[in-house]
């Protein structure tokens, strides 16, 4: 009887390597002759941006842009305050084994730290320490053998394989156009020396070809007006969908979302004063969309009767287990500085660690926090950086130790209150938690039976067999060409899965008449 191989196929998305790296960022900005001179620095901020990336024999090029911007007082008047700005590029390559150009690159950058320093009146030198994530992924279809019918005494391991199918992926922009005027008792604009803008998502919902988005933009902006500086803080609301050819219905899914680009404009209110903040935002939203499949897997077979022949290729199987969003609410306070009032407050957070003890996640990371204050006993503007460390607990159903964890936490917001001169803070982490299985996995591409029948009749009627460490089963009953059933109908075995070492296996002949 002919053998016949029942084929199917595995569309696996999956990670293929992460890596981070740092570079340092420098420039130097000369005055125009406009500009008065500088008498002191306030602060310097820098904002990167990723140009491009591409991908060579296991190596992933990101290149990009940081933007500085520089606010200083000048020497003319004391009140008076100036910004400058100007760009460095940076590029770097990051090592990643076994990547190639078919496969998609990701990068991410923040500022770790800037450093600025006033070389005379006219010249300032700039200093960023950049942190550069890159990231490749790979959508690929695997061929495996899921069943296989005919052949003469053809025994087949098999295993079930839980993955994310990838149903679709897309991207959107949405455009959002707002504007808002600055509260009452505060001073009208004369000059917006910081803006940042912050997207988030709230909350999305798959349906029939689409993800039905709802986020939240936080826009910040530090102006200088009645001769002195100020801050104000908004949140924008705002829902928006990804259209995504046959994503189902309440299907899992991944949403991210980035400023593409933001233009404000200061207008004046009915009174003809300049309070009103005209924004336009445009903002890109990638969406995929999964479904969790399982699927029985042929691994290895064996002939009884037959001499057959395999063909096999070794694949990394990732099995996604599950999602999980954890929202956490990190406390601290800063007291080693004066605070009489705060411009701005910037955090992102990092994962330093991320393990899984018995049945729980634990997470380890910092807070690194960049703040524009007022000191109270100077009254001088300054910054600070300060870092704060966290350790999260996440619990959920089915979590065990052969699970790999991959995290990325984002800070979303930042409350803060001054209270006899300290500064209490409140920073709401969201941390977006994948749960996998790694599987190398040996799969059958080919099975060819051939003519020849196995020759048993020079083997003993029975063999006594001592069990080895690692040992299973199937691998005694293959090497012996016998099947699992009959080991376990000679020796009365009633925990098959369990062997141990030096424990005796009695494997009786059973002997072809064809041959």
């Amino acid at each position: 009887m002919s053998v016949e191989l029942i084929k199917d196929s595995l569309n696996i998305d999956e990670i293929k390597g992460r890596e981070e790296v740092q570079t340092l960022a420098e420039a130097e900005i000369y005055l125009e002759q406009t500009k008065p001179d500088i008498d002191k620095i306030l602060w310097a901020q820098g904002k990167p941006e990723i140009i491009s990336t591409k991908i060579v024999k296991d190596k992933l090029l990101i290149s990009g842009v940081v933007n500085f911007k520089v606010v200083y007082k000048s020497t003319e008047d004391s009140s008076s305050i100036q910004q400058v700005e100007t760009t460095s590029d940076f590029r770097e390559e990051i090592d990643i084994e076994g990547i190639n150009k078919e496969m998609v690159g990701k990068g991410k950058v923040n500022i770790e730290h800037i450093e600025h320093e006033k070389e005379d009146e006219r010249k300032i030198s700039l200093r960023a320490l950049v942190n550069i994530e890159g990231k490749v992924e790979s959508s690929s279809s695997i061929e495996i053998v899921k069943d296989i019918k005919g052949g003469e005494g053809l025994e087949t391991l098999k295993e079930k394989v839980r993955y994310n199918h990838l149903l679709g992926e897309g991207y959107t922009h949405t455009l959002i156009h707002e504007a808002f005027e600055v509260d009452d008792g505060m001073p009208d604009i004369d000059e917006v020396l910081k803006f940042d803008l912050m997207a988030y998502e709230n909350e999305s919902k798959v349906v029939d070809d689409k993800i039905i988005v709802s986020g939240t933009l936080e826009c910040s902006l530090v102006y200088y007006g009645g001769k002195k500086i100020n801050s104000i803080k908004k949140e924008i609301s705002f829902n928006h969908f990804v259209d995504i050819e046959g994503a189902i219905k309440d299907s899992e899914s991944q949403v991210k979302m980035d400023i593409e680009f933001a233009n404000y404009e200061i207008k004046e209110n009915l009174e003809g004063n300049l309070r009103i903040l005209d924004l336009e935002i445009k903002v890109k939203i990638d969406g995929k969309v999964y479904e969790q499949r399982e699927k029985e897997i042929i691994l290895d077979a064996y002939s009884t009767k037959k001499e057959i022949d395999l063909e096999r290729k070794n694949i990394e199987v990732v099995e996604n287990v599950k999602g999980l969003q954890n929202k956490e609410i990190i406390e601290g306070n800063i007291a080693h500085s004066y605070f009489k009032e705060v411009y701005s407050i910037e955090g992102s957070s990092t994962i330093l660690d991320s393990r899984i003890v018995e049945d729980k996640l634990i997470l380890e990371g910092l807070i690194i926090l960049n703040i524009i204050y007022l000191d109270s006993d100077s009254e001088e503007i300054n910054t600070l950086r300060e870092e704060i460390p966290f350790k999260t607990y996440v619990e959920s159903e089915g979590i065990d130790e052969t699970m790999a964890p991959e995290v990325e936490s984002m800070v979303e917001d930042i409350d803060y209150k001054i209270n006899d001169n300290k500064l209490i803070l409140k920073v709401h982490l969201n941390n977006l938690i994948e749960l996998n299985r790694r599987k190398n996995i040996n799969i059958i591409l080919n099975l060819e039976e051939k003519e020849e029948y196995i020759d048993k009749s020079r083997r003993p009627s029975i063999t006594i067999y001592i069990v080895q460490s690692g040992d299973s089963l199937w691998n005694i009953a293959k090497r012996y060409n016998t099947t699992v059933d009959d080991i376990i109908s000679s020796n009365d075995i009633s925990s098959p899965d369990t062997l141990m070492p030096g424990e005796k296996i009695i494997i009786e002949k059973n002997v072809d008449m064809n041959f």
